[in-house]
């Protein structure tokens, strides 16, 4: 499992860009589907929604483990998977804030990185679009299909401060980019064909965490998509802290580059082959 081999020509390679666009289709579809559609008692405040939720003495909502262990873990092994499907063909990031990551760390192109983002916005959007195709209510019955009525986006835990969430997301983002950076990335790794594997649990790890606060992002792709189609389909208030999503995943990811991935393909290049 290695970025390199489809990294170093400064033309547009296409099946990655399509591979890329596929794999968050996926992506969005499985991880937030699983959200919207299990646990109609037991939701979650980090991923919108009304309804029975348990609430604490303000008023707050608060996660219930079992259902944040199942999301979490679905969204894990959906990018493990997903990752071992697409890795031959895009190097399976799935996440443009791994892409800029390693475009930052010159491992990737910049007209490739670009290429390879577009990709991921339109699967992130034909994901949501298929999730809200499965889980749009019919007009005769009486029962909630999506049980966020927000296709899973993210938004923000009354609870916590905007500073607890940048801080999490941020936090969170840069563990999955550290990872990525020293398994798949890096030389020496012993991780091999299993880089996918450590991914899809730090994956796991960090919603684990930032659930119960934001629904879990550290990819501003799959907060995207969930988030336009929702809102396009009548959800408020998703864009009031979309922008922690964006900037905090980034900053995390842009941060691990800098401090440890430029310094492994330097590494890397001294290596040799």
């Amino acid at each position: 499992f290695s970025y390199t081999a489809i990294m170093s020509s400064n033309k547009i390679n296409i099946k990655a860009v399509m591979a890329e666009c596929v794999a968050m289709a996926f992506f969005v579809y499985l991880g937030c589907g699983s959200a919207a559609l299990n646990d109609p008692n037991q939701r979650i405040s980090g991923i919108s929604g009304t309804g029975d939720e348990i609430v604490d003495g303000n008023g707050a909502n608060i996660s219930r483990p079992s259902w944040v262990q199942l999301v979490a873990f679905q969204f894990g092994l959906a990018i493990t998977v997903l990752a071992y499907a697409t890795a031959h063909i895009s190097g399976g990031q799935i996440n443009c804030a791994i892409t800029f990551a390693l475009v930052i760390a010159k491992e990737l192109s910049v007209i490739q990185g670009i290429a390879n983002f577009a990709g991921q916005m339109i699967g992130s959007i034909i994901g949501a679009c298929l999730l809200l195709g499965t889980t749009e209510n019919d007009i005769e019955t009486k029962f909630n299909i999506d049980f966020t009525n927000s296709l899973g986006a993210n938004t923000l835990n009354p609870r916590f401060s905007v500073g607890n969430a940048f801080m999490a997301e941020l936090l969170m983002t840069a563990l999955l980019t550290w990872v990525v950076f020293e398994t798949a990335v890096n030389k020496k790794s012993v991780a091999d064909n299993c880089a996918p594997i450590a991914i899809g649990l730090a994956v796991f790890l960090a919603h684990v965490v930032n659930i119960p606060i934001t629904g879990c992002s550290i990819n501003p792709t799959r907060s995207f998509g969930p988030a336009v189609v929702a809102s396009l389909n009548g959800a408020d208030d998703l864009w009031d802290d979309h922008w922690i999503f964006w900037v905090a995943p980034l900053l995390g990811s842009g941060l691990v580059a800098v401090v440890r991935g430029l310094f492994i393909m330097k590494e890397n290049e001294n290596d040799g082959p």
